[in-house]
């Protein structure tokens, strides 16, 4: 998924798209019960879409929505999560998966417990 908004724009301005539609593919963890659009932009950090399928969709900010967010990188992304989740031992997990060590020494610093 990358992040162009123009043509995501017109993918979800269709008349058949379905906001709640999941995708399936083996490359994803556990994707059994497939993915959402929101769910697939945070894991790869597509922010423009992340923040345009948020305002047209007033969807919320799930645990997968966070978790992922520190597989795509994209702090952006991940501080808007962080306003509406709190992290877990799966966040932690998951920022160790990234091999992103500021993201890591972040959860070690702001959340202990």
């Amino acid at each position: 998924m990358d992040n162009n908004k123009e043509r995501f724009i017109q993918f979800i301005e269709r008349d058949k798209f379905d906001k709640n539609q999941k995708h399936y593919n083996i490359l994803y963890p556990n994707t059994y019960s497939g993915y959402s659009l929101l769910e697939l932009c945070c894991y790869h950090g597509s922010v423009d879409c992340f923040k345009l399928l948020r305002t047209k969709f007033n969807s919320d900010i799930t645990q997968t929505y966070l978790r992922f967010s520190f597989l795509g990188r994209n702090q952006e992304i991940m501080s808007e999560c962080l306003k509406y989740q709190t992290t877990n031992k799966e966040c932690m997990k998951y920022a160790i998966i990234s091999h992103n060590i500021d993201f890591v020494t972040f959860l070690m610093n702001e959340y202990k417990n």
